[in-house]
């Protein structure tokens, strides 16, 4: 088993003053695979970026969009100064082109795995993409990584079905958007895990949003109640996840991974450990095992607690790469209230809202 990780040192240089989503999120992951020696080991294979091109941008953008980022960046060069999109989403010289290469960078993994030199990648890359729509940046994001790479795969690629899976804290408003009427380039199926929009940005993401046209019944969310543990997104997967794509069958499986789900995170209430998203992979791993020739790709979403975000990083490349020892702290279970919220609300109400569209329902 090879594992590619994707990293490029200009995800560092969009840099945009104090903010939570800094470069420093990628310095932390970098230094802690490199104290563990990660890349040392033959297992683990970097891979660079490239700049994906503007045509490929626009499989999922209006060029409008692109052209923002792009006017924004260079007055921001001109100026000296970081340039706002909106209130959470900032513009320094050099985020355009960290843009195209964080896409790029996700394509340049994807091509790994399809030429045999990876089985699967975890793409540490930055700005961040999942709540980018075709015409608007937000929540810090500003192109929509996976959805990209997903539109690469159906284009480029000759796939006919994809599956993504989004463990972000947040609803990733985005790419469901993006995906809400489907794909014309074939079938796209969107399972979203998050804490529960009536109490964390963007608000969005509930049991009935399922989309429409040929993207009906293939937008999937799961809305979890805060505090919510490790054990809920197992729930999760073993009640919806695994059942649909027993049906779906995805021939490759896209992840976008937040780290914002740890339960010291400064902007969210969950309630996962170091070793939570980790566990969840390695079920997402049976899947792609049955369905997908074991092709992965993860790439990077949120995690604002540097040193806790690495810790987890560094397990699920552990995962990956068929390694089961994982630094792990006290597992934190679910309370009472929360599991039966989870067990006697949440997946009956999924399973009622799903079953026009799924036989396994």
């Amino acid at each position: 088993m090879k594992t590619g990780i994707v990293y490029d040192s200009i995800y560092l240089e969009h840099r945009i003053g104090v903010h939570v989503e800094s470069h420093e999120r990628l310095i932390g992951i970098m230094n802690y695979i490199e104290d563990k020696k990660v890349l040392d080991n033959p297992n683990f294979k970097l891979i660079e970026s490239r700049k994906a091109t503007t045509e490929q941008i626009k499989y999922v953008h209006e060029e409008s969009l692109i052209n923002e980022v792009k006017d924004a960046s260079e007055v921001a060069r001109m100026t000296g100064h970081i340039q706002n999109l909106d209130m959470d989403t900032a513009v320094s010289a050099k985020t355009y082109e960290a843009s195209l290469s964080s896409v790029g960078g996700n394509l340049n993994g994807i091509d790994s795995i399809l030429e045999g030199e990876v089985n699967n990648v975890f793409a540490s890359v930055r700005p961040p993409g999942h709540h980018s729509n075709s015409y608007k940046c937000a929540g810090f994001c500003i192109f929509n990584n996976i959805a990209v790479a997903t539109e690469y795969l159906l284009r480029e690629k000759n796939f006919k079905r994809v599956a993504i899976i989004d463990w972000d804290c947040h609803a990733g408003n985005g790419t469901s958007d993006i995906f809400y009427n489907g794909s014309e380039n074939g079938e796209v199926l969107f399972f979203d895990s998050h804490q529960d929009g009536r109490t964390l940005y963007p608000g969005t993401g509930f049991i009935n949003d399922i989309g429409r046209e040929a993207g009906l019944g293939r937008i999937i969310n799961f809305p979890m109640p805060p505090r919510a543990g490790d054990d809920v997104n197992i729930i999760f997967f073993n009640e919806i996840i695994a059942p649909v794509c027993d049906e779906f069958k995805p021939e490759f499986i896209l992840i976008s991974a937040g780290f914002d789900t740890h339960w010291t995170d400064r902007l969210t209430n969950m309630g996962w450990t170091y070793q939570g998203p980790a566990n969840y992979l390695k079920k997402i791993k049976e899947l792609a095992k049955k369905y997908a020739k074991d092709r992965i790709l993860i790439t990077l979403e949120g995690g604002y607690e540097i040193d806790k975000q690495a810790i987890a990083v560094y397990n699920c490349l552990q995962v990956l790469n068929n390694n089961n020892q994982l630094i792990e702290e006290k597992s934190k279970e679910s309370d009472k209230d929360v599991l039966n919220y989870v067990n006697n609300k949440v997946i009956p109400n999924l399973k009622d809202t799903l079953k026009p569209y799924w036989n396994c329902f």
